[in-house]
């Protein structure tokens, strides 16, 4: 036992010492996230990230309604990589409140939105989320599931 524990941690250790030789490419990490926001995915974030050895892997994070959003963000986002060899890391949580929050078709709210300031979109939208019952991270427990 002793030693499947140790082999356990040690195991544990490699992984979290190579995720972080991980380099963030910002820019491409900035333009993959704008592009998300622009084709319906407001709170989608991208990280994208490559390691000396030359390894690439994108991190999905962020809250959709549906399995279909989620889907849908991993297809945009190896459409617009276009490189096969991305490690898909996609951290998306599901939340069936984030739909309530889109605007009626055809108000003035249902215009697009400026992407030169996600920050205002992203903080809209936790707080309807809260409102709406979903978990704040000051609360008990992590918000992943």
């Amino acid at each position: 036992m002793q030693v499947l524990v140790s082999v356990i941690v040690i195991v544990s250790a490699c992984s979290i010492a190579r995720a972080q030789n991980y380099v963030i490419d910002q820019g491409t990490s900035d333009a993959l996230t704008r592009y998300l926001h622009l084709n319906e995915l407001p709170m989608v974030t991208a990280q994208f990230s490559t390691s000396p050895g030359g390894s690439k892997q994108l991190i999905l994070t962020g809250f959709v309604a549906t399995q279909f959003g989620r889907n849908d963000a991993e297809r945009i986002a190896v459409g617009y990589l276009n490189d096969p060899s991305v490690n898909m890391v996609d951290q998306i949580l599901l939340d069936p409140h984030v739909e309530d929050m889109r605007p009626p078709a055809g108000s003035a709210a249902a215009a697009p939105q400026s992407p030169n300031n996600p920050d205002q979109l992203w903080n809209k939208t936790m707080q309807g989320i809260y409102k709406n019952g979903g978990q704040t991270p000051a609360s008990n427990g992590p918000m992943l599931p």
